[in-house]
Protein backbone atom coordinates (compact mmCIF):
# COMPACT_ATOMS: atom_id res chain seq x y z
CA UNK A 1 0.00 0.00 0.00
CA UNK A 2 1.40 3.34 -0.88
CA UNK A 3 2.01 6.04 1.54
CA UNK A 4 -0.67 8.37 2.51
CA UNK A 5 0.20 12.18 2.21
CA UNK A 6 0.53 14.09 5.49
CA UNK A 7 -2.60 16.00 4.37
CA UNK A 8 -4.56 13.37 3.92
CA UNK A 9 -7.31 12.46 7.01
CA UNK A 10 -6.68 9.98 8.79
CA UNK A 11 -9.67 6.97 9.87
CA UNK A 12 -9.71 8.43 13.58
CA UNK A 13 -10.37 11.97 12.36
CA UNK A 14 -12.69 11.37 9.86
CA UNK A 15 -15.19 9.04 12.20
CA UNK A 16 -15.23 12.29 14.61
CA UNK A 17 -16.10 14.73 11.99
CA UNK A 18 -18.88 12.32 10.97
CA UNK A 19 -19.99 11.88 14.32
CA UNK A 20 -20.25 15.39 15.03
CA UNK A 21 -21.84 16.64 11.75
CA UNK A 22 -24.59 13.35 12.26
CA UNK A 23 -25.20 14.93 16.62
CA UNK A 24 -25.49 18.37 14.87
CA UNK A 25 -28.17 17.02 12.28
CA UNK A 26 -29.95 15.14 14.96
CA UNK A 27 -30.18 17.86 16.98
CA UNK A 28 -31.24 20.25 14.64
CA UNK A 29 -33.75 18.02 13.11
CA UNK A 30 -35.06 17.65 16.79
CA UNK A 31 -35.26 21.45 17.56
CA UNK A 32 -37.02 21.57 14.50
CA UNK A 33 -39.45 19.38 15.24
CA UNK A 34 -40.46 20.20 18.46
CA UNK A 35 -41.06 24.04 17.09
CA UNK A 36 -43.19 22.42 14.71
CA UNK A 37 -45.44 20.49 16.57
CA UNK A 38 -49.45 21.95 17.12
CA UNK A 39 -50.49 23.27 19.54
CA UNK A 40 -53.29 21.46 21.46
CA UNK A 41 -56.39 22.31 22.55
CA UNK A 42 -56.32 22.50 26.04
CA UNK A 43 -53.62 25.18 25.41
CA UNK A 44 -54.38 29.01 25.57
CA UNK A 45 -53.38 31.21 23.73
CA UNK A 46 -50.85 33.40 24.88
CA UNK A 47 -49.31 36.69 24.34
CA UNK A 48 -46.55 35.94 21.45
CA UNK A 49 -43.49 35.70 23.37
CA UNK A 50 -40.84 38.22 22.41
CA UNK A 51 -38.07 36.22 20.38
CA UNK A 52 -34.79 35.40 22.39
CA UNK A 53 -31.72 37.38 21.59
CA UNK A 54 -29.21 34.15 21.07
CA UNK A 55 -26.06 34.02 23.04
CA UNK A 56 -23.40 36.47 22.44
CA UNK A 57 -20.41 34.38 20.51
CA UNK A 58 -17.18 34.22 22.13
CA UNK A 59 -14.34 36.66 21.10
CA UNK A 60 -11.97 35.45 18.29
CA UNK A 61 -9.26 34.86 20.38
CA UNK A 62 -11.35 32.62 22.37
CA UNK A 63 -12.30 30.67 19.13
CA UNK A 64 -8.42 30.19 18.21
CA UNK A 65 -6.99 29.55 21.36
CA UNK A 66 -9.53 26.47 21.67
CA UNK A 67 -8.59 25.65 17.93
CA UNK A 68 -4.81 25.78 19.15
CA UNK A 69 -5.87 23.53 22.68
CA UNK A 70 -7.35 20.78 20.21
CA UNK A 71 -4.81 20.87 17.33
CA UNK A 72 -1.62 21.01 19.21
CA UNK A 73 -2.53 18.81 22.39
CA UNK A 74 -0.11 19.60 25.01
CA UNK A 75 0.15 19.27 29.59
CA UNK A 76 1.30 22.21 29.73
CA UNK A 77 -2.04 23.62 27.95
CA UNK A 78 -3.95 22.53 31.11
CA UNK A 79 -2.05 25.35 33.36
CA UNK A 80 -4.73 28.60 33.56
CA UNK A 81 -1.71 30.87 33.38
CA UNK A 82 0.16 29.41 30.27
CA UNK A 83 -3.30 29.84 28.61
CA UNK A 84 -3.70 33.40 29.56
CA UNK A 85 -0.92 34.00 28.55
CA UNK A 86 -1.78 32.63 24.72
CA UNK A 87 -4.58 34.33 25.08
CA UNK A 88 -3.11 37.76 25.34
CA UNK A 89 -0.88 36.90 22.98
CA UNK A 90 -3.70 36.34 20.91
CA UNK A 91 -5.81 39.21 21.53
CA UNK A 92 -2.88 41.82 20.43
CA UNK A 93 -1.93 40.00 17.50
CA UNK A 94 -5.56 40.33 16.42
CA UNK A 95 -5.87 44.07 17.42
CA UNK A 96 -2.84 44.56 15.72
CA UNK A 97 -4.09 42.92 12.46
CA UNK A 98 -7.02 45.15 12.50
CA UNK A 99 -4.99 47.91 12.35
CA UNK A 100 -3.01 47.04 9.70
CA UNK A 101 -6.17 46.12 7.63
CA UNK A 102 -7.75 49.46 8.50
CA UNK A 103 -4.97 51.48 6.88
CA UNK A 104 -6.52 52.23 3.22
CA UNK A 105 -4.12 51.05 0.34
CA UNK A 106 -3.94 51.40 -3.00
CA UNK A 107 -3.77 49.34 -6.06
CA UNK A 108 -1.17 50.94 -7.07
CA UNK A 109 0.67 51.01 -3.40
CA UNK A 110 3.83 48.87 -3.77
CA UNK A 111 6.23 47.57 -0.97
CA UNK A 112 9.34 50.07 -0.57
CA UNK A 113 12.07 48.47 -1.68
CA UNK A 114 15.65 50.08 -3.24
CA UNK A 115 17.22 47.61 -6.30
CA UNK A 116 20.20 47.95 -7.28
CA UNK A 117 22.26 46.19 -9.37
CA UNK A 118 25.80 44.33 -8.18
CA UNK A 119 28.60 45.32 -10.24
CA UNK A 120 32.07 43.18 -9.66
CA UNK A 121 35.03 44.63 -10.73
CA UNK A 122 36.59 43.02 -13.25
Amino acid sequence: MTQASSDSVNRRDFARTIAAATAATAATAATAATSLEPASADDKPSKPSKPKDPPEPPPPAALLLETIRQRYPDKQLDDQEVLQGIYSELRGDLARSRRLSSFPLKNSDEPGFIFSAFHTSD
